[in-house]
């Protein structure tokens, strides 16, 4: 068992399903599917905490019904909320909108990418980071001597990421023409290890001129929303476990596609029965 500060949103997902893919100009019907939970903290943390590990998510929800009912939902999956910090103000909702092939667009009002305060920097074997803006920063780069640290990459690709594992999907890189180097910019010299989704073509590890590329699962995708997640979640159980670069990598990718064959954000509990089966 490691212990695992995921420093994430905590968001209240309202699902609407469309007919048919989302166009400009199109006429839709859809089917409200309600809210459930998701953000980062929870659909990565979940996946850990079924995996065996101690997991606190640090987030900022509202002081309001919805926040309420986040905090009430996230502790029922066994994640430590004790630095989930409340603002006043209202906690609001992210709007996803699933097409009929599984993608998801998702909609969210502005709102200030404030850290959440009295961050730990002890009892921490990993630290992921999946959040926006540039204040965390010198956190990460005070805990890279204190404890493992993985990121997601940031967006628009510009803020610092100190971090030991940078994960991205390709689309993030755009052009990039040396995935390596960028990433390198934007992590530091002790980043170990880019890691990139590729959707259906799997994901690859990159070190310098190294590749280490693992196969996606065959699925039918449902849902894509959390899937990156899940991902994510995967790699850091492979990580914590001290796997090999090609088993963690493996287990992100099957962490994955259980998420993507669900009408869910957070994990399935497909992936839950998988876990206790012997690998």
């Amino acid at each position: 068992m490691s212990r695992i500060l995921l420093l994430a949103n905590l968001n209240c997902d309202h699902v609407l399903s469309l007919s048919e893919p989302l166009v400009a100009g199109a006429r839709l019907q859809y089917v409200d599917q309600g809210r459930r939970l998701g953000g980062g903290a929870a659909n990565t943390g979940i996946g850990l905490v079924w995996a065996g590990h101690e997991v606190t998510i640090a987030s900022r929800i509202g002081l309001d019904e919805a926040g309420d009912w986040l905090l009430e939902q996230a502790a029922g999956y066994g994640l430590d909320c004790s630095h989930v910090e409340r603002f006043g103000g209202e906690t609001g909702e992210l709007l996803i909108l699933v097409d009929s092939t599984g993608e998801r667009t998702i909609l969210r009002r502005p709102r200030r990418p404030d850290l959440p305060g009295d961050l730990p920097v002890e009892g921490v074997d990993c630290l992921y980071v999946n959040y926006p803006g540039t204040a965390i920063t010198g956190y990460m780069r005070q805990m890279l001597g204190k404890s493992f640290v993985v990121a997601q990459y940031p967006k628009g690709g510009q803020a610092r990421r100190p971090c030991h594992v940078l994960v991205a999907s390709r689309s993030d890189l755009g052009e990039v023409s040396d995935p390596w180097l960028h990433a390198r910019q934007l992590a530091g010299d002790q980043l170990e290890w880019l890691v990139l989704t590729e959707g259906k073509a799997g994901a690859v590890a990159i070190h310098g001129e190294e590749q280490i590329r693992v196969a996606a699962r065959p699925v039918s995708v449902v849902d894509t929303t959390g899937a990156g997640d899940a991902f994510a979640g995967g790699l850091i159980h492979g990580l914590a476990r001290c796997m090999a670069i090609q088993d963690a990598l493996q287990c992100a990718v099957d962490w994955g596609a259980f998420a993507v064959a669900s009408e869910s954000s957070i994990p399935s509990t497909a992936l839950k029965n998988w876990l206790k089966q012997p690998h």
